[in-house]
């Protein structure tokens, strides 16, 4: 299924995804998965859980759009992350890291607040 998915994203891509909408025919879709011994709506479930492409399908078309994913969303998404590695960091890891910071310069210290500022994790 994955080079019949690599095969899909080449074609949207090639057609000005994901900055448009692209279209392809619906009948022909289900043929081409069903060819290759695939149901074509699974491929269109892993093409949304893995690469962030949702379809409409129409009697004619299948229109794939990017997923919109909030900021708020991946900033929730980054903060588990970092929270979830922290957690698994022996004190002796999170003491090194925390003398790391403090004997940064200020402009060092700054730059990485700023970024954090940008991130919406400070």
């Amino acid at each position: 299924m994955k080079e019949f998915i690599d095969h899909i994203l080449k074609i949207l891509n090639t057609n000005g995804f994901p900055q448009k909408r692209v279209s392809l025919p619906t009948e022909k879709m289900y043929e081409a998965a069903d060819n290759k011994g695939f149901s074509f709506n699974q491929v269109l479930e892993e093409l949304k859980a893995s690469h962030n492409i949702d379809a409409q399908i129409g009697p004619d078309k299948i229109i794939f759009s990017q997923v919109a994913t909030s900021t708020t969303s991946k900033q929730e998404d980054m903060m588990k992350q970092a929270q979830e590695m922290m957690s698994k960091m022996s004190p002796e890891e999170l003491k090194r890291i925390q003398d790391m910071f403090m004997n940064m310069s200020q402009e060092e210290k700054e730059e990485i607040l700023k970024k954090g500022k940008d991130l919406g994790l400070i």
